[in-house]
């Protein structure tokens, strides 16, 4: 299989080393506008993946004893998708609807990044429109992938929690956004807290219902030009009544910490716990934590190479599709909701309807 990566910042990168590691891939195309810059990324990731290259984590890095070839092209998106079997659409959140639109209808199966819209009226109209062409379209929610949060979600589904009382998420990035992206990003609640506002529910098996949320400017005064925030809090009410809670921060100065617990009447579980965990206790003859994750990719390094194994396997017919468009719609609307709360102070409940998040 040949895949295209189109978009190649620091997550387009990460795509393409991926897929250059990944079984069944015989090839992976950089398809980029700017001569130098996609020059530039295909040195980048050819480096990443030869024997020998720096493993992100001990433990969490794909050997590098093999990596399918990798070579660049500067040509329009509808020339390049002829030369591919699959794309990875990593560019800026703005462009995802056109783009994924224009990949569908040429019939490549596509992996997008979250999300795919930031309406969640577009966002319908959007799904809508890819279901005509047939085309498999996946939406990066690369939790669903990890296999953390697929054994949390089984110990909720199996009962090993009980009945749901509360779920606590954190949300905090190591090394803060550029500038330039703050201002194309969407925001806090539809860029970054949309991971949480989709893994919730898909854990929990029911939907958010009403929203509460808040935040402040504390890092870059700059959040504040875009109507954005860099430091927030949530308060989710699910169907049941159950309670979640969900912290966000794009700068914590002791590394990368994503964290959820959910508690029940028989038990507790969580992901993110272990000794990359960016806490540090206070308690007597509790060792500091020796390493943290740097940033979401480390974090995420296992999930991250799932989801592209995964996707791999559904571009050839020999998966289903774990997040089609429609499985983002509801974390959208979770988002839309705590940046209304946030900025009116007030409460947002959200209809109830048929849960999108199976």
């Amino acid at each position: 299989m040949r895949v295209g990566v189109v978009g190649l910042g620091r997550i387009g990168r990460m795509h393409a080393r991926n897929f250059a590691q990944t079984d069944a891939v015989e090839e992976v195309l950089l398809i980029g506008r700017d001569p130098d810059r996609t020059a530039a990324a295909l040195a980048d990731v050819r480096a990443s993946v030869q024997p020998g290259a720096p493993a992100v984590l001990a433990g969490h890095h794909a050997p590098a004893s093999g990596a399918a070839p990798l070579r660049a092209t500067t040509t329009e998106l509808a020339t390049a998708l002829r030369e591919v079997d699959a794309v990875v659409l990593a560019t800026s959140t703005a462009t995802h609807p056109e783009l994924t639109l224009l990949a569908a209808r040429a019939g490549v199966p596509t992996l997008v990044e979250k999300p795919l819209a930031l309406d969640p009226a577009q966002l319908r109209t959007l799904s809508d429109d890819i279901g005509k062409t047939g085309t498999d379209v996946a939406v990066a929610f690369h939790r669903r992938y990890d296999p953390a949060h697929q054994r949390l979600r089984e110990h909720v589904r199996n009962g090993d929690v009980g009945t749901v009382r509360l779920m606590r998420a954190a949300g905090h990035d190591h090394l803060p956004p550029p500038a330039d992206y703050i201002a194309t990003s969407g925001g806090i609640w539809r860029d970054m807290l949309v991971h949480d506002f989709d893994s919730i529910p898909w854990i929990a098996g029911e939907r958010v219902v009403r929203v509460v949320s808040t935040g402040s400017v504390l890092e870059d005064p700059r959040y504040a030009d875009y109507d954005d925030v860099d430091t927030c809090a949530v308060i989710l009410t699910l169907e049941s009544g159950a309670i979640a809670t969900v912290t966000g921060s794009r700068h914590n100065g002791a590394g990368q910490d994503v964290r959820l617990e959910v508690c029940g009447t028989e038990n507790c579980y969580a992901v993110g716990i272990d000794d990359a965990t960016a806490l540090t206790s206070t308690e007597p003859g509790v060792a500091a934590p020796a390493r943290a994750y740097e940033e979401f990719v480390d974090r995420f390094e296992i999930a991250f190479r799932a989801e592209a194994a995964h996707f791999v396997r559904m571009a050839s017919g020999n998966a289903p599709n774990l997040t089609p468009p429609r499985a983002g719609l509801h974390a959208v609307e979770v988002a839309v909701a705590a940046t209304t709360s946030a900025r009116t102070g007030l409460p947002v409940t959200i209809p109830t309807t048929p849960t999108t998040n199976s």
